[in-house]
Parts: C-alpha cells; structure tokens; sequence
C-alpha cells in the first residue's frame, strides 16, 4: 500500500513537472521570432559614409528606427520576421525606399542604402520616394537601364537561380532557349553583351562556354554572393565600351562582418555551400565564400532528358575579402572560377541505332577564372579613387572522334583555346557640388592568347589545321563622363570613350549623351544616343585560310571594329507607389560590321553568329556590312506587396542586316516578338510569419529563330546536307512558348531558415524547335526539338 502511494506520488510530480514543461515549450515557441538589419547609407556618387542618416523600418508599430554612425553604419535589432520596407533619409539628400525586405531568422539582413544628394539645398528636403528598382545603380545610367534584385533571382520561375536567365524577363531581351542561357538584346548577336564583375570587364562567366561567345549552359556566378545588378539595353554611358549590344554589370556583396551565417543547399542537380562572417572584425572586415558542384546524373537517372546524350557536370568557387585599411582606405579581394565538361559516346551504342553509317564521340571542357584586388581610397571629402588589379582567362576544349560500323575510327576535330588577360585600372570621381560631377578612368590590358584548330575535310580526304596562334596584344580603354543637373527636374550625362586595340591597331572615339526629366515624381521622360564599337574574338581574326597554291593565310586579321550608333527615348511612371509602367523606342544603326566578300556567301555577317555551341567564320571577310535594329518595349509592373507581385513585359522588333551582296535580309535573332508573363504569390502559414507557401509562374512566348533552309534537291544530288544561302533567313522555326512553374514551403525556426521547393520548367512539355537539319538516309528534313519538361527539386537552409 505504501509503495502505491509513493507511485501515485511520484506520478502527481511528473505531471506537474510535464505541464511545466509543457507550458515552457508553448511560451517559447509562441516568443515572437526576431532578427537584427543593419547596413551602411552612402553618398550615391562618391560611396562614402553619411553620418547622421535616419532609417526607419515603415510601419512599425512602434515605430524602430536608427541613426548612422560616424563610418554610416547602422543597426536596427530584434525585427520581427516577415517583410518590410526600409525608408532612409538625410538632410540635403533624396529619400530612399528599400521595398519587400525579407526578414528570416536564419541570417541577418545586411543592406548597402545609397542617396542622391538634392540639387535644391533647402532647411528641410521632403521628396517622394522612388522604388529603388526604378533607378540603377548607377546614377550616370538614364535609359535602357534595369535594376535586377537578388530576390528576384531566387523567386522567378525558370531563372534556375540564374542572373542570365532572369535577365530575360526584361523587356527587350530574349533567351537562348532551353539549354542556352544566351542573352539575345534587341535582334543584337549574343556577342555583344559585355559581362563586368566588380567593375571590370570578364570573360564569359558561365560553363560549358565555347570560346568567341557570351553564353552557355548555367552561370558560374552564384546568385547567392551577388548584389542587386545593373543591366542595360543600350546607349549606355561612357564608362562601358567594346560591346555594341547590352551591358551586364555585376556586384558581389560584402560577408556579414559581426556574424558567421552558412547557407547549405542541395537538390537533384547538385549541391552548394556558402559560409560567411567577420575578418579582423576589430576593423570591420569580412570574407564570404561558396562552392558549387552540380552534376545532373541523378535527373538523367529518372528518365528526364537534359538535351544532351552524355551527362553534363560543372562546379565554381567564388569569395571575396572586404578588408577596411584604415579610415580612408578599404581593400577588397574578390575571385570566381568554374570548369565545366561532358563526354558523349555515341559509338557505345548498338550500331542498329546509330541511324547512319557513323556516329561521333564528343568530349567538351571548358574553363573561367577572373581575380582582382581592389583598393578605394577617399581622398578628399568630396573624391574617391579606385585602382583595379585584376587577372582573367578562359578556354575550351573540343575533341571529336567518327566511329563507322566496319569498327574502324579518325580525329574529326580537334579544338583548343585559351586565353589570359591581366588588366590594371584606376578610375577617379569628384563632385564639385550636387550640380556637378565628374568621372575618369583608363584600364590597360594585357592579352595572351593560344588557340589551335585541326579538323579533317572530307572532300580532300586531308586534315585542315585552321587555328595555331600564340600572340600577345593589348587594349587601352578610357572615358570622361560629366554629370550636371542644372535644375531638380534634369540630369544631363554626357561622355566620351576611346579605346585602341594593338593587335591590328584599330581604334574609336565615342561621345554619349543621356537626359532625363523629372516631368513630376512619378513621371519621367529620357533620351539617351552614343557611338559604340566592338573587337572580334581573336579567332576570328587568326583564323587561317588555305589559298590555291596550298599555303594557309590570315585574310581578316586586320578587320576594323565593329561601329554602332544607339537612339533611345522612354517614358515611365508610377502607379500608386506599388506599380510602374514604362515604354521605351529605340533605333540601333550598325555599320563596318565583317561580311563576306564572296558573292555565293552575301548571307554571312558576323551580326548572325554567337548564340551556339560553336563559332562561324569565313575567308576574305570586310567590314562592309550595315544592320538596324528598331522597336518598341512595354513593361507593367506590380511590385512585391500585400503578398503578391506581377510583371509583364512586351518587345516589338524588327532586326536587319546588309551582305557583302549588298542584299538586305532578316537576321538570325529576328524574332518579331517576346512577351513574357510572370507573377507569384505568398502565403503565410500560422499567425507569427514562421511559416510561408508561395507558388510563381512565367509564360514565355516569342518569334522562332530565323534560319538558312535545307536545299532539299541539291541535298539528294549530293548525298549531304547543303543549305540554300540565297533564301537564308526567309523562314523561321515556329514560335516558342513555354510555361514554368515553382513551388516553395519556407520555415523559419530560433536560429534557421528552411526552405524546400519544386519546380519544373516547360510544365506542358511544349515540343519547342531547335534545329532542322537533313536525314541522308531518310533523305528529308527533319525537326530537332529542345528540351522537354525539366522538373527540378532543392532544399536550402539559412544558419
């Protein structure tokens, strides 16, 4: 009897010390869920620290807000997670609102705020503020120009967490397509899109690139350590130059500086880690690292197609070190690099399948890497210089093999190139008062090269060695941009860039101009024009040619730049605080462009090539050809609020070119039209915004590429595929659409943030053309279709 009484005892104890419990597990996990914003606020021109900013999170209650420090710096803590808006403000400066800034309790927030200074000094400035997506980055940047927001690279539908992809979604571009991420800007070759990282020109930032293009199959630039990016469309200013299309000027955010935060990511195409935190945290520096490696075995592996017979894998490193000198000198050290390969064996397979009489095996390598160290120094209350070192290379490797059925095999080609640049620049801004500023810089470049090309001809049964050059030149770039804002309702950007090419010593002179006109605060009106030029890639230049008595000759080693004159005029305006629309037209004229000088070759010019895995020259090319490019370009937009965002763009073009035959045809990347629909929304899950479903989609339909049809006769007279050059470009492949989804669940615990989503581009498996190209034993054309549905999974933790 006693020992049941103890029992009963010991269970009113345990049942108390449950409830207990019970009741701390409750109290803590209903403890509202905080995190800790924090940042610096610049002058916008000059990135130095304002001291005595305001900065208040909109709509608190009760209201949190914080000053800056002497170094700018603030810091705003225990927020309640979810999403916020973030307004800054200065006395003499425009004010500043940071929209739909995501608060989780796995990293802190980390933000840059830069202000314009006012034109009109008043005892008390009130403005409206503008949606920091409205204006770039860059102040001197009127027209064309686009802001993209990390965010928006995580949240897109079929971006695949790529820059270049959600580049697409800006009205005025098109894709590569399904297994490209080329950027296409205007009807302009994918070639002229200069890639900058850390304000210095790049190499082709993404795997399995072929050498002499801008695009591939996934970027090596992780969106993870990236900062929101300027893109611009055309006439930009004076301080990008050698690209005649569309610029892409990338920034990598600093590591958290007081806190060490990891990011884990894995999923069916591989894994990602990134770590963080404070270097020499007494002086505020930082270091912030990630490395990738994607394989898509597993994918081929459930039976989806990835396009390609063999199984692509790549993997990157990225880091960058912000180290602060002292309190007029910060040093930055930055790197990215990848490689990239994929082997196909065809001749693995039965030869009943082979469909021919041979197959070919193919092996594919390529590599990028780009470094530099960065030091800005304030030299003056009102200058700030900054001097670039930087070293970047690229290269690729191609070797193909024929496997015929009698078991017997040959080389069919055999590629090499690499490249290796060493770049020294310094660039110098003063503001002499907020009506005036002025901008200088020079970059001198170091550039060696190796390419060597074999490839067997079938006609004369002997092998053709195209490419084998080992040379060094040099580029030399500079500019002067002035800025004068005369009034609070115009800002003027005038420019002048040069640049001198070594290698063939071809130069250019380019004035820019860019106006914009506050005709209210939610409306404006801008014009922007300019000259622009561009270098070949050196192939294209080394490329060697047999003559009839045998020999091998470099006919187009001195070709001139490729020259382009940009018109733009826009408009855009507000729509109660949370939408915009924007319309821009524009007029692009090319001229000096390399067209061949052979008349049964009038089709060629080098303003059709860039967008494959491959590169197209021809003998004996001149700078004779001339192209134009017109349209126009609509955006609406919503954005992100009240749970929900949409954006909808619309491109209305017509693109042009002249032969060395004096004919005009349409181009390749004459598409007609591109008009894309996005939009998502989130909801909460619970009442303390731990808890979050969003689901995003994107409908894309554009003109099919235009393309050199199939002569079908002269095909069957010959036994091969010949194409019919005098109808090139007539026809096109019929339009693409594609719809993409994403699903995500996002959970937020005490000291992590978990996210897992789904998604699948061309969610209806939309048979999209890619090629056409002759079947010699079908003795027809037949239709080479893109890839089909490509669903893909993750999941990603924030601690």
């Amino acid at each position: 009897m006693q020992a049941v009484k103890l029992l009963l005892r010991r269970m009113e104890t345990m049942k108390k010390l449950t409830v207990i419990i019970l009741l701390l597990i409750v109290s803590k996990v209903d403890a509202q869920l905080t995190q800790t914003i924090r940042g610096t606020v610049l002058d916008k021109n000059l990135l130095t620290p304002l001291i005595g900013a305001n900065v208040l999170i909109m709509s608190s209650n009760p209201l949190m807000g914080a000053v800056t420090d002497e170094n700018g710096n603030f810091k705003l803590e225990k927020v309640p997670i979810g999403r916020v808006d973030i307004k800054a403000s200065y006395l003499g400066y425009k004010e500043e609102v940071l929209t739909d800034i995501v608060v989780n309790s796995g990293k802190e927030v980390v933000l840059q705020i830069v202000l314009e200074e006012n034109v009109v000094q008043q005892t008390e400035v009130v403005v409206t503020a503008d949606k920091d997506k409205l204006k770039p980055i860059n102040d001197l940047a009127v027209v064309s120009a686009t802001t993209l927001r990390v965010n928006e690279t995580n949240r897109y539908a079929g971006s695949r967490q790529d820059p270049a992809r959600v580049a697409a979604n800006v009205a005025g571009v098109a894709g590569g397509g399904d297994l490209r991420n080329d950027i296409i800007v205007r009807g302009n070759t994918p070639m002229g899109i200069l890639w900058r990282l850390e304000g210095i020109e790049i190499p082709n930032p993404n795997h399995f690139a072929v050498t002499g293009t801008t695009g591939g199959a996934f970027s090596i630039l992780n969106n993870n350590l990236l900062a929101n990016t300027d893109f611009f469309t055309g006439a930009f200013p004076a301080e990008y130059g050698n690209k005649t299309a569309a610029v892409f000027d990338v920034r990598m955010r600093s590591g958290n500086n007081e806190k060490r935060e990891h990011t884990l990511q894995a999923g069916l195409n591989g894994m990602e880690f990134t770590t963080e935190g404070p270097l020499m945290k007494e002086k505020g520096g930082s270091y912030l690292v990630s490395y990738r490696f994607l394989s898509f075995r597993a994918i081929r592996a459930l039976g989806i197609s990835v396009g390609l017979n063999g199984i692509p894998q790549f993997q990157d490193l990225s880091f960058k070190i912000n180290l602060p000198v002292s309190s007029r000198n910060t040093l930055s050290i930055w790197a990215i690099g990848g490689t990239s390969s994929i082997t196909v064996k065809e001749s693995e397979e039965d030869t009943a399948e082979w469909g021919g009489n041979s197959v070919t095996d193919n092996d594919f390598r390529s590599s990028m890497y780009a470094s530099g160290i960065t030091l800005t120094t304030k030299l003056s209350p009102k200058t700030v210089g900054k001097l670039i070192f930087s070293a970047t290379g690229s290269g690729s490797k191609v070797y193909n093999e024929e496997y015929y059925k009698n078991q017997t095999h040959q080389l069919d080609e055999e590629f090499r190139s690499s490249e290796h640049q060493q770049l020294l620049q310094y660039t110098l801004t003063h503001k002499f008062n907020p009506r005036h500023l002025l901008k200088v810089g020079v970059t001198g470049r170091l550039i060696s090269n190796n390419i060597y090309q074999k490839q067997y001809e079938t006609r004369d049964s002997s092998y053709r060695i195209g490419l084998d050059e080992k040379n060094s030149s040099s580029l030399v770039q500079s500019y002067v941009h002035w800025q004068y804002r005369p009034s609070s309702k115009l800002d003027v950007n005038t420019g002048v860039y040069y640049q001198l090419f070594t290698f063939n010593n071809t130069y250019a002179v380019e004035p820019r101009l860019g106006l914009l006109y506050h005709m209210s605060s939610d409306k404006k009106l801008s014009f922007g024009a300019g000259l622009h030029s561009q270098t070949l890639p050196l192939l294209y230049y080394a490329y060697k040619f047999r003559d009839t008595s045998g020999g091998y000759r470099q006919t187009n080693r001195n070709l001139d730049l490729t020259r382009s004159a940009h018109f733009v005029a826009g408009y855009q305006q507000m729509i109660k605080t949370t939408m915009r629309f924007k319309v821009e037209a524009y007029y692009q004229y090319l001229y000096d462009v390399p067209v061949s000088a052979v008349s049964r070759l009038g089709h060629y010019s080098t303003v059709n090539i860039g967008g494959d895995f491959s590169f197209e020259t021809e003998d004996s090319t001149v700078n004779r050809g001339k192209g134009e490019n017109y349209g126009v370009e609509l955006t609406f937009e919503r954005f992100f609020n009240n749970s929900y965002y949409f954006l909808t763009t619309l491109s209305l073009f017509d693109s042009k070119f002249q032969g060395g035959d004096g004919v005009w045809r349409n181009t390749a990347f004459d598409l007609g039209h591109v008009f894309n629909v996005l939009a998502g929304k989130e909801f909460k899950i619970g009442k303390d915004n731990r808890k979050s479903f969003s689901a995003d989609i994107k409908l894309t339909h554009m003109g099919g590429r235009r393309i050199i049809p199939v002569d079908v006769e002269q095909s069957i007279l010959h036994n091969e595929e010949r194409k019919d050059f005098k109808r090139a470009f007539e026809e096109k492949a019929a339009d693409y659409f594609r719809c993409d989804i994403k699903l995500a669940y996002n959970s937020n615990l005490k000291k992590a943030t978990h996210q897992f989503f789904i998604a699948a581009d061309n969610v209806f498996n939309t048979q999209n053309e890619l090629m056409r190209e002759w079947d010699n034993d079908k003795k027809k054309v037949k239709v080479i279709y893109q890839i089909g549905i490509f669903p893909y999974v993750g999941y990603r933790v924030n601690f």
